[in-house]
């Protein structure tokens, strides 16, 4: 069923007229829907006494009400249906007892909560309150009369501008098994949680609520102290089942254990605190009860195991070994002090992922009291060990006790010799095991694993005492078929130290026997050598380092920047101009890094603008280059550039008479001799008139000559223009 949550404008009241009798206990949930609009579930897992309650009290539906926890106002409310009704099973089906039966039944709404209607920074509570408990109960007082009210809080749904979403923990189905007296007894009441939030487990006094007999299913009411169930004298929440080890609860887990006293029912109550990031964030209680009877005396049963060829039964410190000729089964015993028990047996080896071994027959029935029977531990091909590490297989064997099995544990450890699978072989391209490294110089080798039966392989290296990751040692695992290869590099970190020892295993495994692979390593140590830093060098292809230049000349400004490093380190090659940007001058340089030597070139072509109106200024230009070495040294060569002004010169004696004739001789007016500019005082343009001041020519770039072949003959004036000074003269043309 889909339902909005309905928030609280005005409030119904449905009261329903039957008495929910015998309440066992339960649990509120609340959980997330990933990309959904319905995107909550809401509801409550119930337990019911099936023997003993009222069947007009199960409930088609229940009403959860949520409160804001600063204020205890009331938010909303949700009536949530009946889902799922089942019976709870017994942990052994064979044990079930005619007084204890139990429901599981299930409320559940999905509906969509509006993410900033739930931003109270300190979050909310919802709560089930209903009347009435099972009336046997032993530990509290008037249970017929007592109520249940189950209580969890949640936080806020929208904090700092962001949905948060959360779900609370999630349970495994409670079972309905019995404890013993002065039996030890163990209840799992942990769950988990799909945030990956902390759970922390206490007990509490069961809540109780404000429900009553005559009232049994009124509205909930918002409270920071809800009433709790009031104990029989003698009991607190430190002994709600009382005994020689009364109930605890392990806070990391959740497990209950318990020897009770006295027979009974004893209800009690968990508390469970949620954290993310170290802040509680969350927290709900789950009720309960357990039935303790008087049960028969059982005894566990004992395995036995008497070695080949000793007298005396195997105790847990011996080492079973096997050589490859032994046979690859042994007998082992177990005893059980029942008539007509059934006795199983299971075994496990505990350090490897496979067991390769098998238990027959696995089952039993004793025959008489304190029958002894016989069964067979095989042993596979794959069940071998290495380098003398003994294998342990651990036995149980169990019996059909109430209400749980008693067992018995035998760990036999077996050192078994290899008798068909011939070991891999590992090795590298190095010279030896020994390798001198320098810090910041690269170590680079290959590591290879054979093996001579061309089984599957796989190749690992692992540092001892370190994390090579850690180091900046980069080889990954690899797996092949009869051969298999990898590279090893290590760029030694600066922070290596002159002397220090660092060994690397190289671990190849016959993957033959899956779960039991058979190893064989070799290590390469790496000891660390002083490194001394030669420094680089940097020089120009310039004769000298200063370079006068005057301002206007044809060529601009060229060179060569040459780096070097006697080493095989990375040398990095840049320059600085000392007071002004090399590159907002027009210089022309690009950085560069390479090994052993780089060549950069320089190039310059200086305007007038960089005088600042001055008749010459100095430029520095630093060029540096550094290596990449761990000590990191440096090299600097500056070359001073001295730019000038060119200086003003006199105008020339121009000729006065031309003959364009066309026989090459003094056939132009020339202009190469020109004054050459200057920052000052530049060209400007030229212009020629005939002797009625009509212009004749005019050129705004200096020219090289004028031969007037079209021009009549007579006399001519002519005027230059430069940016301070004009000079003028006349001319004239004979044809």
């Amino acid at each position: 069923m889909k339902k909005r949550f309905i928030l609280f404008i005005l409030m119904l009241f449905a009261i329903c007229e039957a008495r929910a009798t015998h309440i066992v206990g339960g649990q509120l949930f609340i959980t997330h829907n990933q990309d959904s609009y319905y995107n909550y579930n809401m509801g409550l897992t119930m337990y019911f006494d099936a023997l003993n309650g009222n069947p007009g009290a199960e409930d088609p539906f229940v009403t959860i009400y949520v409160f804001r926890k600063r204020d205890n106002q009331a938010v909303g409310y949700l009536e949530a249906p009946k889902i799922e009704r089942k019976s709870v099973n017994y942990a052994n089906p064979l044990c079930g007892i005619s007084t204890l039966q139990t429901y599981q039944i299930t409320y559940s709404a999905t509906v969509h909560l509006t993410p900033t209607e739930f931003s109270d920074p300190q979050g909310y509570y919802m709560v089930w309150d209903r009347c009435c408990r099972n009336g046997t109960i032993t530990n509290i007082q008037a249970p017929g009369d007592a109520g249940s009210l189950f209580y969890l809080e949640f936080p806020p749904l929208f904090k700092n501008n962001a949905n948060f979403k959360n779900s609370s923990p999630v349970f495994p189905e409670i079972k309905g098994d019995y404890a013993c007296v002065n039996s030890p007894f163990l209840f799992d009441f942990g769950g988990t949680d799909a945030d990956g939030d902390s759970l922390v487990y206490s007990l509490i006094t069961p809540m109780q609520g404000y429900a009553d007999k005559s009232n049994p299913s009124a509205p909930a009411r918002g409270s920071s102290n809800y009433p709790r169930l009031t104990w029989v004298n003698g009991i607190t929440v430190d002994n709600m089942i009382p005994g020689p080890a009364p109930l605890k609860v392990n806070r990391t887990n959740g497990m209950l254990s318990v020897t009770a006293g006295s027979i009974g029912l004893y209800v009690f109550a968990v508390q469970v605190d949620e954290y993310r990031n170290g802040q509680k964030i969350g927290t709900l209680t789950r009720d309960f009860q357990l039935k303790v009877v008087d049960c028969p005396k059982m005894d566990p049963p004992k395995l036995l195991f008497k070695p080949k060829g000793k007298n005396t039964y195997y105790t847990e410190n011996e080492i079973i070994t096997v050589k490859k000729d032994d046979p690859n089964c042994f007998e082992v015993m177990v005893t059980d002090p029942t008539v007509n028990q059934i006795v199983s047996v299971e075994g496990a080896t505990v350090n490897n992922s496979k067991n390769y071994f098998t238990v027959l027959p696995a089952q039993f029935t004793t025959k008489v009291p304190n029958d002894t029977l016989k069964f067979q531990v095989c042993l596979e091909d794959c069940f071998v060990t290495y380098d003398n590490r003994p294998i342990r297989i651990r036995l149980v064997a169990q019996d059909g006790s109430c209400p749980f099995p008693l067992t018995d544990t035998l760990n036999i450890y077996i050192r078994r010799e290899n008798s068909s699978n011939n070991a891999p072989s590992v090795s590298t391209s190095l010279g030896g095991d020994y390798v001198h490294v320098k810090a910041g110089v690269p170590v680079t080798f290959d590591v290879f694993g054979k093996d001579p039966d061309k089984d599957k392989l796989a190749l690992s290296g692992r540092g001892q005492d370190f994390n090579m990751t850690d180091m900046g040692m980069e080889f990954k695992p690899v797996s092949g078929q009869a051969s298999v290869q990898q590279k090893f590099t290590w760029v030694p970190p600066c922070n290596a130290k002159q002397g220090d020892t660092l060994a690397v295993d190289f671990k190849v495994e016959d993957m033959r026997c899956e779960g039991n692979p058979m190893p064989v390593s070799k290590p390469v140590y790496f000891i660390v050598d002083e490194s001394p830093n030669r420094p680089p060098a940097v020089r120009t292809s310039l004769p000298i380092q200063e370079i006068t230049y005057q301002i206007g000349s044809p060529q601009g400004i060229t060179f060569d920047v040459l780096a070097t490093d006697p080493d095989t380190n990375t040398i990095v090659l840049t320059a600085a101009g000392r007071g002004f940007d090399m590159k907002n001058a027009g210089m022309i340089f690009e950085a560069k890094s390479g090994v052993n030597s780089i060549t950069s070139p320089y190039a310059w072509n200086p305007e007038c603008i960089l005088l600042d109106g001055q008749p010459e200024q100095a430029f520095l230009v630093d060029f540096i280059t550094q290596d990449k070495s761990c000590a990191a040294a440096t090299d600097t060569t500056t070359v001073k550039v001295i730019l000038k002004d060119s200086g003003t010169t006199p105008f020339p004696e121009f000729p006065n008479v031309i003959t364009p004739n066309g026989d090459g001789k003094n056939d132009c007016f020339v202009f190469q001799e020109l004054p050459a500019d200057n920052c000052q005082d530049y060209f400007k343009d030229v212009t020629i008139f005939n002797r009625w001041g009509k212009q004749v020519y005019y050129s705004k770039v200096r020219p090289n000559d004028w031969c007037p072949d079209k021009i009549s003959g007579g006399y001519y004036y002519y005027v230059i223009q430069y940016t301070k000074r004009s000079y003028k003269g006349g001319l004239t043309i004979l044809k």
